[in-house]
């Protein structure tokens, strides 16, 4: 019993959107991502730099201030007053300093302790209960007078915060319109499918040309040519079977209607001799016919490409069995069976390779006349049968494959179905059949010649 398989189906649409849509989501993040690490390092470094500019013109103007008061006998303050703490920027409330003179505060802004904001030479970061703040001190040339500026994080991260929202906004309301167009164009570009399935659909049974899809994408293009030649292959094997039941309609026609008349012979005859030929007449028909159908059944197993169930077979012991067994036919008729064989294995179906054998004996036999010579021979890679009937004209040996034909002007019975019998059984084993004339240009020779690949040698 052969494994039932249970199909798995999905949606390809959706197996194209998903990814689709999750990759485009994660390469957005990953760029958002990137651009808030790349925008923070840039902005850090550009208010570092006025930070370290700002300190360097809050030195220059208080040192300056400062000598000019000394030089006039006045002393420094040691706090100043911060002119803008009314009315300034929200920005400015983020930003402090200090001036020392050696360890002497001698400056500050109003918003900045009594206590050194750090000692740390360059930048410096502190985070606490006031929040996260970044410092740059620096000195004057003869390292008198120090200056340290500090500017709160917050103003750096509202900055970065507004920039990232303003990506992050058009990103997450433009995201479901690239679905949205993903989704379209993935449909738009699936629609050919639809109307090739829709093509196959509308067909009837009957109908077995080749799909012609108005347009159809590329990749498509294998499976289309892969159903055109299958559909080549089904009307093949459909105009076959109609050819087969009509040569074996037309076969069977002559044998019945033969039996019939017999029949109506044996019912009508006068006497008990005429009555007894009529019944032998009879079964002689009756067995004409077994053997057309069972010749017609053989034809039919191995006419459908199953496949066959290949394994080693020895070659020369199948032959010494078949013709032990048609023995007693080739003495009936007086004929001398000779057979020579060497060991030999092919690769094969032994009961196909039987049926081979059995034709081709049966044949040699039915058509050697009596007192004649049949002789069977398995040699390397080869079989040969050589009678001494009436042969086959080489014009007509390419047609005796044919089914059904018959060489005109036998008086032996027969379907015409052996050598194609033997012809098919030899195509599916990827063997060579040739007919040729036999010793000294009489009767007829069957050679069978097997590939090297599926022949060995037996010791």
């Amino acid at each position: 019993m052969s494994k039932v398989i249970n199909t798995r189906w999905f949606s390809l649409r959706r197996r194209l959107l998903l990814p689709l849509l999750v990759g485009v989501s994660v390469y957005w993040l990953a760029t958002l991502l990137w651009v808030y690490v790349d925008t923070h390092h840039e902005i850090d470094e550009l208010f570092d730099a006025q930070l370290a500019q700002t300190a360097q013109s809050v030195l220059a103007l208080g040192k300056s201030q400062l000598e000019e008061l000394a030089e006039h006998g006045g002393n420094a303050p040691q706090y100043a007053m911060d002119e803008f703490a009314h009315g300034a920027h929200p920005y400015q409330r983020q930003i402090m300093f200090q001036i020392w003179h050696g360890d002497t505060l001698v400056s500050r802004s109003a918003n900045a302790p009594i206590a050194p904001l750090t000692k740390t030479e360059g930048y410096a970061d502190t985070d606490g209960a006031d929040g996260h703040w970044r410092y740059f001190s620096v000195w004057d040339e003869q390292r008198q007078y120090r200056v340290v500026v500090a500017e709160s994080h917050v103003v750096r991260d509202e900055l970065i915060g507004h920039i990232v929202w303003r990506l992050l906004i058009p990103a997450l309301l433009g995201l479901p319109l690239l679905g949205g167009w993903v989704w379209l164009a993935t449909r738009r570009g699936l629609k050919p499918l639809d109307a090739v399935a829709s093509q196959i659909a509308a067909r009837e049974p009957s109908r077995l040309h080749a799909l012609t899809p108005a347009e159809a994408p590329e990749e498509v293009r294998p499976l289309v040519e892969s159903i055109n030649s299958l559909f080549a292959r089904v009307e093949q094997t459909l105009e076959a079977e109609r050819r087969f039941t009509a040569d074996a309609a037309h076969e069977l026609r002559t044998p019945l209607a033969a039996l019939g008349i017999q029949a109506q012979v044996a019912l009508r005859a006068q006497d008990e001799e005429e009555r007894t030929h009529a019944i032998r007449q009879l079964q002689a028909g009756a067995d004409r016919g077994a053997r057309l159908v069972n010749q017609l059944l053989t034809l039919a197993r191995i006419d459908p490409e199953k496949g066959l169930h290949k394994r080693p077979v020895l070659l020369d012991r199948l032959t010494e069995e078949i013709c032990a067994t048609h023995g007693t036919m080739a003495l009936d008729k007086n004929i001398r069976l000779e057979l020579e064989t060497t060991p030999t294995i092919v690769q094969g179906d032994e009961d196909m390779l039987r049926i081979l054998l059995r034709n081709l004996i049966d044949n040699a036999i039915q058509y050697t006349p009596t007192g004649g010579r049949i002789t069977v021979q398995v040699a390397e890679n080869t079989l040969t049968i050589t009678d001494t009937g009436s042969g086959i004209p080489a014009h007509e040996r390419a047609s005796a494959f044919r089914r059904f034909y018959r060489l005109a002007g036998q008086e032996t019975q027969g379907s015409g179905l052996g050598l194609s019998i033997v012809a098919r059984i030899a195509e599916l084993h990827g063997a060579q059949l040739e007919l040729a004339d036999g010793e000294g240009g009489n009767g007829l020779l069957v050679r069978v010649k097997f590939s090297a690949q599926a022949t060995y040698h037996r010791d």
